[in-house]
C-alpha cells in the first residue's frame, strides 16, 4: 500500500474524479431536471441540442477554472513545436486507428454487434449531422482529453501507471451506457469493447506524455472523431 501511495498524488487524483463526475452525471442530471421543470422534452432533437449545449457550456467553464493556466501553457507549447507535436501525434492516432479496427473486427464477431456507445453515437449523427460534427468532433474531444487525461496526469508519478489508468478509465467510460444493475451478465459481451476503447486511451495518453502538452491528444481525438463522423455520414460506415 505504502508503494502504490507513493505513486500517486491522492490529492490530484480526487480532484481529478471530482471533475469528470460532474460532467458525466451530475450536470447531465441538473440539466434534465431543468428542462423536466420547463417540461421541454429532451427527446426531440431541438431540446436534446439545447441541453447538451447546456452541458458543454457549464463544462467548459468549468475546465476554464480548474485547468486555465496550465491549458493556455500547453497550448503555447503545442504551438511552439507545432511540426513535431503534430507528427508524433500523427503517428499514435494512425496506431490506435489501427488497434481499433483490428480489435473491432474480432470482437463484433464475438458481440454479434456494435458496441452500445457506437450505436447510440450513429443515431444521433443520423438524426442532427451539423450538431454531431460540432459537438462529437470538435467540442467532445477537447472535453474528453482534458478530464481523462490532463486532469489526472499529476496524480500518477509513473507515466506507465498513468498510461494503464487513463486507457481503463476511458474505455470503461465508454461502456456505461450498456449496463444497468443486473444487466452484465446480459451484455457480458460489450466488456469486450474496453479493448478497443482502452487502446484508443493509451495511445492518446503516450501523445500526451511524450509531448507534455494536451492539445497533441487533443488533435488526435478531433481527427479519430471526425473520421468517424464523416464516414457514418457520407457512406454510413
Amino acid at each position: 500500500m505504502n508503494k502504490i501511495l507513493k505513486l500517486i498524488n491522492l490529492k490530484e487524483l480526487l480532484k481529478g474524479f471530482v471533475f469528470l463526475l460532474l460532467y458525466m452525471l451530475v450536470i447531465p442530471e441538473v440539466v434534465v431536471l431543468l428542462f423536466d421543470v420547463f417540461q421541454w422534452d429532451i427527446s426531440t432533437p431541438i431540446y436534446y441540442m439545447l441541453a447538451y449545449s447546456f452541458i458543454y457550456v457549464i463544462t467548459l467553464a468549468m475546465i476554464f477554472i480548474g485547468y486555465r493556466k496550465t491549458i493556455f501553457k500547453e497550448a503555447k507549447l503545442y504551438v511552439k513545436n507545432f511540426k513535431k507535436n503534430f507528427s508524433l501525434g500523427l503517428k499514435y492516432w494512425f496506431a490506435a486507428l489501427a488497434f481499433m479496427i483490428i480489435t473491432n473486427t474480432l470482437i463484433i464477431s464475438l458481440a454479434g454487434g456494435l458496441a452500445t456507445n457506437e450505436e447510440a453515437n450513429r443515431s444521433i449523427i443520423s438524426i442532427m449531422p451539423v450538431f454531431s460534427v460540432i459537438s462529437m468532433a470538435l467540442i467532445g474531444p477537447f472535453i474528453e482529453e482534458v478530464l481523462f487525461r490532463k486532469g489526472f496526469r499529476n496524480a500518477f508519478k509513473s507515466n506507465k501507471a498513468f498510461l494503464i489508468f487513463t486507457a481503463l478509465l476511458f474505455g470503461g467510460a465508454h461502456l456505461v451506457s450498456a449496463f444497468s444493475l443486473g444487466s452484465i451478465w446480459e451484455n457480458w459481451a460489450q466488456l469486450l469493447y474496453i479493448i478497443p476503447y482502452g487502446g484508443i486511451g493509451y495511445f492518446f495518453g503516450k501523445a500526451y506524455v511524450e509531448t507534455d502538452t494536451i492539445f497533441t491528444s487533443v488533435v488526435c481525438h478531433i481527427l479519430h472523431n471526425s473520421l468517424s463522423v464523416l464516414l457514418i455520414l457520407l457512406v454510413g460506415v
